[in-house]
């Protein structure tokens, strides 16, 4: 899973860019990056919006490096005219297209009606704020917000945390185990060989979450933390009107 995770963030670097055979300018780059990451070599070696500059990809990483590989930066690229972070921007269509590819293994919650808006959601039954969120899923849902569950374990795998979450989502009534655990009551231990917890987790971090709940929105924007169902809306909807 983390593999193909990685596959498609390489896949969505190379669309951004045009095609061509690797020249004697991107092969001394690569030369001159060999051992940057310990036992890492780069996914892609590409033009960067910025002339002189080249991006390289390790996975979800992106670095920028000067045309004679001597000068490397580590940070974002930002477009003063248009005001965009283009980093952020590669890295949100990486994360939109990573979860898009993860969706049937989540446990979702659909909006009533038409979804105003689509959250996807790393986490953790033994997260208080994700309890808290949990607890107002009917609100959530009834503002025509749709939630979609990824697993996200913080104390990882094995642990107390990945047999209850992964019990859930091994639960032949997925929804109504979450509610259970959610609500802290107990759910009978029930590891699944397939379920994809493990998966979620590695994908979750391959995308940078590291703590629960982590919200993405439907542009592969990051949300950290809990917000109220009313103060969620509010924000998913201004963040909505900014970009327009």
């Amino acid at each position: 899973m983390l593999r193909s995770v990685l596959l498609l963030l390489v896949s969505l670097f190379l669309a951004s860019a045009p095609l061509h055979a690797e020249d004697a300018a991107t092969a001394k780059i690569r030369a001159a990056v060999e051992g940057l990451i310990p036992g890492q070599t780069p996914d892609a070696i590409t033009p960067a919006p910025m002339a002189g500059l080249y991006q390289i990809a390790y996975g979800p990483r992106l670095f920028y490096i000067s045309a004679d590989g001597r000068h490397l930066i580590s940070g974002d690229m930002f477009d003063l005219q248009q005001q965009t972070n283009l980093t952020e921007e590669w890295r949100g269509k990486a994360r939109q297209a990573a979860l898009d590819a993860a969706g049937p293994s989540m446990i979702v919650y659909p909006a009533k009606g038409k979804a105003k808006h689509t959250l996807t959601v790393f986490t953790d039954i033994d997260c208080t704020y994700c309890r808290k969120m949990h607890s107002g899923m009917k609100e959530m849902n009834d503002l025509g917000i749709t939630v979609r569950y990824m697993a996200f374990p913080r104390a990882g795998v094995p642990s107390p945390s990945y047999d209850k979450v992964a019990s859930v989502w091994c639960a032949a009534d997925r929804h109504k185990a979450m509610d259970q655990a959610k609500n802290e009551d107990k759910v009978s231990k029930n590891v699944c060989a397939d379920n994809p917890v493990a998966n979620h987790l590695a994908l979750g971090q391959a995308l940078g979450v590291s703590a629960t709940p982590t919200l993405v929105l439907e542009d592969g924007t990051v949300i950290p933390g809990y917000l109220p169902p009313q103060r969620l809306l509010q924000e998913l909807d201004g963040m909505r009107q900014a970009k327009k």
